[in-house]
């Protein structure tokens, strides 16, 4: 396909029903609906052995409802 980079979505868990995953709940919990950490380590292996970055977002700024 030609692309040399995948970015991601924050992997953080998110308050339930958060909005597009941007409602961080816990910044050092990980979101079972991305998989597992160790998921997450062989994609970057493989991306990495095929010269390809991987870009994993977070937005510090974004948390979830604090009065839930």
């Amino acid at each position: 396909m030609g692309f040399d980079a995948i970015w991601i979505s924050p992997m953080v868990t998110n308050v339930p029903n958060g909005y597009h995953g941007y409602w961080m709940q816990d910044l050092y919990g990980f979101n079972p609906n991305f998989g597992s950490q160790a998921d997450l380590q062989a994609l970057v292996q493989e991306c990495h052995s095929r010269n390809m970055f991987i870009m994993l977002d977070i937005v510090a700024n974004h948390v979830g409802p604090v009065d839930m």
